[in-house]
């Protein structure tokens, strides 16, 4: 009995005989790989904790500004000295404030100075553009006469002098207030506008007379200088009225303390006289609602003029101010974020697909 020749297997579909057919004609191509699926959004939970771990690492505490109020402590017993002097008991955040409505997470007042964290960002409007500091703490007191306002922030260099061959500059600090707040018309925060004056008050190591180690530096009356105008390269020096200041740095927490004092009533314009009628450009008396921006400068960094970090408004309130403690502001906006991630998660576990399972034709 004859056994029938087989054909050999054919080299596109292995298959036998002339009945083997060629299937790459017929593959259909691989389905276009999703990005989205079930477990996404814990994938960006994942990052967010990541993220958050390694602010924590480095004291980074991410508070927004639009949110963030600065309440100025009220003391009728501190003479001016006490506002000017860092060891006293006005800026400890110990000293009991008998005169403070601030309200802690349980709704009891804290009788305490309000330490306020403000975010930085670099200063992108105006060339050259930058800024490295992130964040600073500021607290604020005023007696009867004279208001003062604590800046702090970490510098890894003090900078008081201005090297150019070297690129760096001297460190330096400004607070800025609205000459005439008017409800729902903020002036621009870097620096005003033209129909939004702004008051500056900026601090300069090397406006300082001397420097002796890690002390305390020598006050000087001109370290702080005032401006006003309506925008950038708009401000002028009015050489009217110098706020006081007193500064020092810390070598072993690389961090500047300087304070800014000046009276609630003062001329801050040329041609103010203080005679009847006319209004000084910039005051401030107690239950006084304003706003307050800050910008630092890193003269190690190469930071000078426009090159800054500047912050956005912070609402400035004189006591008794808003009794809604910061942090159950800062806890809202918090839960609120939780509340928008449960939502994404239930709505990806409910429409998007599942990786682990094939879809349905």
């Amino acid at each position: 009995m004859e056994q029938q020749a087989v054909a050999p297997p054919t080299e596109t579909t292995g298959q036998v005989g002339e009945a083997a057919v060629d299937q790459t004609s017929t593959a259909v191509a691989p389905a276009r790989p999703r990005f989205w699926y079930r477990g996404s959004p814990f994938v960006v939970l994942a990052v967010a904790l990541v993220i958050s771990a390694a602010m924590w690492a480095v004291d980074f505490q991410p508070v927004s500004s639009d949110t963030n109020k600065l309440t100025v402590s009220y003391f009728p017993n501190a003479s001016d000295a006490d506002l000017l002097n860092f060891q006293s008991q006005v800026w400890s955040e110990n000293t009991v404030n008998t005169e403070s409505t601030e309200l802690d997470a349980s709704g009891q007042p804290t009788k305490k100075v309000t330490t306020t964290i403000v975010p930085l960002s670099a200063q992108y409007i105006a060339a050259p553009q930058g800024g490295s500091v992130l964040q600073l703490r500021t607290r604020a007191v005023y007696n009867n006469n004279t208001m003062a306002v604590l800046v702090q922030w970490q510098d890894n260099t003090e900078n008081f002098t201005s090297d150019v061959a070297k690129g760096t500059y001297s460190d330096a600090v400004a607070i800025e207030f609205p000459v005439q707040l008017v409800v729902g018309h903020t002036p621009f925060r870097c620096m005003g506008q033209s129909d939004a004056n702004v008051a500056i008050w900026q601090w300069k190591a090397e406006r300082e007379k001397s420097i002796a180690g890690n002390s305390t530096l020598m006050t000087n009356g001109s370290a702080v200088k005032p401006y006003i105008g309506p925008g950038i390269g708009l401000l002028k020096d009015t050489n009217a009225y110098n706020p006081d200041s007193n500064a020092s740095y810390d070598a072993n927490t690389h961090t500047w303390s300087v304070i800014f004092r000046r009276p609630l009533t003062a001329n801050d314009e040329p041609g103010y006289t203080g005679s009847p009628g006319q209004k000084a450009s910039l005051n401030f008396t107690g239950g006084t609602a304003t706003t307050i921006a800050f910008a630092v400068w890193d003269g190690g960094a190469g930071e000078r003029l426009s090159k800054k970090a500047v912050s956005t408004w912070v609402d400035f309130l004189f006591q008794p101010g808003d009794p809604t403690p910061q942090n159950i502001v800062n806890f809202a906006a918090v839960g609120g974020l939780g509340v928008a991630m449960i939502v994404a998660i239930a709505l990806a576990w409910r429409f998007l697909p599942n990786p682990g399972r094939p879809r349905r034709e």
